[in-house]
């Protein structure tokens, strides 16, 4: 049937295009446009950059220099060992760099600097290892130091931060308390356990010789145990550093006032000082031979 109507099209969504073929008054379909080339990307770029990269050209300069330094430092290296622990220097000069190569028959470098530092480290930690087996060795003297000092600077209305009876280390024991105003009691709470040290190592080392020595009897378990206990009182009986340094500055700064208990007390407390300035092995030997001497000369 000419001259009808077009069938009945119904709206599309999203206003897409009609599919219907177009009609005698539409206009004909135009083609779709062909979208720009996209530009490569970064992995593309990179990958190009790396592939371009002469790496067969470098290679082959590279192998010549890398066999003759290795033939060089062989060479140096049998004529060292062919002359028995000579040194053997090469100088391989190419391109304006020197290269010195030093090989000596015998041990390793490694070896000898690891020796060396271990013997370093050994002398430098053996003194202190010395004081803590003497600290360990006489601890019932640590510990009753401690508690004296402890004692004095809290009667003395002192304010104490910190006490530490005993420990393995070099002070054994320490009491950290307020500074005290007046030399009498700075005094006081280093020597006076020193005091009360020094009579018990001289008793203690005077029963242990008496038996032996006057009366000629055998040695017995308690001769050890008094001998060990003399010797731990001797041996801790001077105060540490940490305790004879402050007392000592203060005794200067009061000779300068013309306080006459610092100027009886300075020298003594400045040779404390110096003998007690190197940690406790020091201390421990002079305190011993006197103790040792002193507990003879009472038995003679």
């Amino acid at each position: 049937m000419s001259g009808g109507l077009d069938p009945i099209q119904e709206d599309l969504p999203l206003e897409l295009p009609s599919s219907r073929p177009p009609s005698g008054g539409d206009k004909p379909w135009k083609t779709a446009e062909r979208s720009a080339p996209l530009a490569p990307s970064l992995y593309e770029q990179l990958l190009h950059r790396v592939k371009s990269v002469p790496w067969a050209q470098w290679r082959a300069q590279a192998t010549p220099m890398l066999r003759t330094g290795a033939g060089q430092i062989g060479m140096a290296a049998r004529v060292a060992a062919k002359h028995g622990g000579s040194v053997a220097r090469v100088a391989v000069q190419h391109g304006g760099t020197v290269a010195r190569v030093a090989v000596k028959r015998g041990a390793p470098y490694t070896f000898r600097l690891a020796r060396a530092t271990a013997q370093i480290s050994l002398i430098r930690a053996l003194p202190l290892l010395v004081a803590r087996t003497i600290h360990l060795v006489g601890f019932p003297a640590v510990v009753l130091r401690t508690a004296l000092q402890f004692t004095i600077a809290h009667r003395a209305g002192l304010t104490v931060d910190e006490v530490s009876y005993f420990r393995v280390d070099d002070p054994a024991g320490y009491t950290v308390y307020e500074a005290p105003p007046r030399l009498g009691t700075a005094i006081a709470i280093a020597y006076v356990p020193a005091l009360v040290l020094w009579v018990l190592a001289v008793l203690c080392l005077t029963q242990a010789l008496t038996p032996r020595i006057v009366l000629h009897l055998p040695v017995t378990w308690v001769t050890w145990m008094q001998v060990w206990l003399g010797v731990g009182f001797a041996a801790h009986a001077l105060p540490a550093y940490e305790e004879a340094g402050p007392v000592a500055e203060q005794a200067r700064v009061g000779v300068v006032k013309a306080d006459p208990v610092s100027v009886f007390w300075l020298i003594p407390a400045q040779i404390v000082a110096i003998l007690t300035r190197f940690g406790g092995i020091i201390p421990a030997i002079v305190g011993v031979l006197a103790c040792w001497w002193l507990a003879g000369m009472l038995i003679r």
